[in-house]
C-alpha cells in the first residue's frame, strides 16, 4: 500500500521546520530510534512526531503546551480548529487500511497494539509485551502522519471490526457513526459564543473510543467521559492524544467556567411490600 503524503504542499521552510522539529522534540529521549529494536527503551518514542506533524498541521499541542505553562485560559485565544475528514475519502480509507494491516499478524491483537502505541505516547509506565518480530512488524507498519493528515474516528471502526472477528472484550460494541457525532455537536454548540464555550466542560457517559469527544474539542478545552470497555478507554486515550491534547493531559488550568453543584442521586423509600424504592433525583 503506498502512501501519497501531498508534501508539495509546504514550503521549503515548513519542511526544514518539521525535520528540525522531529530531531529537537527527541532530545528528552536521547534521539528518535534508530531500528525497531530501540523502541523498548525509549517511552515516548511516538511524540517526537506526532508533536512536530501536529504543528505543521493543526498546531494543538503548542497550543494547548503554551496555555499549561502559563496556567490559565487568560489570552490563550481561539481554539485551533481540525477540518475532520470525511468517511469515504482517499486519505480515510487509506489510513484505515494502514490500521488494518498493522493487526495483520498472527502475533497482534487490539490490546496489544493499543499497548504499543500507549507505550509510544508516553501514556503506559509498562513495556509491551510483545515479541521481537510483531514489534518490527508495528514499528514497521504504523505510519501516524496519516493519522494527524486525515482526523478521522479510526479506533472506534478498528475496535468495531475485530467485534465482528470475534474479540470477546469488545462484542456488540458498535459506537455512533463519526459524521452523526459530528452532526450532535454543531447542533450543540451553533448559537454560543467559542470564547464561552472554551471555558466550558463536555462530558461522555458512554465514551466508548472518544466519536463525540473528538468533534467537540474544536469547541470546548475541558473533557470527561467513562466507558464499561477497559479496552475502548484505552483506545479513546490514544485518540484524544492524536487529536485532543487538552482532553490527554488536562493539567491545572484556572479560567475555567465555575463547576455547579451535582444534583443529588437518592433512593426512594421502600414501599409497603417492603420492596427498595427506585433511584430519583434530588432537586
Amino acid at each position: 500500500m503506498s502512501t501519497n503524503y501531498k508534501m508539495e504542499r509546504f514550503s521549503m521552510e515548513q519542511l526544514i521546520d518539521l525535520h528540525r522539529n522531529v530531531h529537537t522534540y527527541a532530545i528528552p529521549i536521547n534521539g528518535l530510534p534508530l531500528s525497531h529494536s530501540e523502541v523498548f527503551e525509549k517511552r515516548g518514542w511516538l511524540l517526537p512526531y506526532l508533536f512536530s506533524y501536529d504543528d505543521l498541521l493543526w498546531g494543538r499541542w503548542t497550543y494547548w503546551s503554551d496555555i499549561l505553562l502559563k496556567g490559565t485560559l487568560i489570552g490563550s485565544g481561539p481554539i485551533p480548529q481540525i477540518q475532520w475528514s470525511d468517511m469515504g475519502s482517499t486519505g480515510v480509507e487509506n489510513t484505515k487500511k494502514m490500521f488494518a494491516k498493522c493487526l495483520h499478524h498472527n502475533e497482534a491483537t487490539i490490546e496489544n497494539f493499543a499497548d504499543w502505541l500507549l507505550w509510544g505516547l508516553a501514556c503506559s509506565d509498562d513495556v509491551p509485551v510483545v515479541s521481537e518480530r510483531l514489534n518490527e512488524h508495528y514499528y514497521r507498519t504504523f505510519d501516524i502522519f496519516p493519522v494527524l493528515d486525515n482526523p478521522y474516528d479510526y479506533l472506534s471502526h478498528l475496535l468495531c471490526e475485530q467485534s465482528g472477528k470475534g474479540y470477546k472484550a469488545a462484542l456488540g460494541y458498535y459506537p455512533t457513526p463519526f459524521h452523526v457525532t459530528r452532526m450532535m455537536v454543531d447542533f450543540v454548540h451553533s448559537n454560543e459564543e467559542p470564547e464561552k464555550m472554551k471555558r466550558q466542560t463536555v462530558n461522555d457517559p458512554c465514551v466508548g473510543c472518544g466519536a463525540m469527544l473528538l468533534p467537540a474539542s474544536n469547541y470546548y478545552l475541558r473533557g470527561t467521559g467513562q466507558d464499561i470497555s477497559s479496552i475502548a478507554v484505552r483506545l479513546c486515550k490514544i485518540q484524544m492524544n492524536f487529536y485532543a491534547p487538552w482532553y490527554a493531559k488536562p493539567g491545572n488550568i484556572e479560567g475555567f467556567e465555575e463547576e455547579t453543584k451535582p444534583i443529588e442521586l437518592i433512593i426512594n423509600p421502600a414501599d409497603s411490600r417492603g420492596e427498595e424504592g427506585q433511584f430519583s433525583f434530588a432537586f
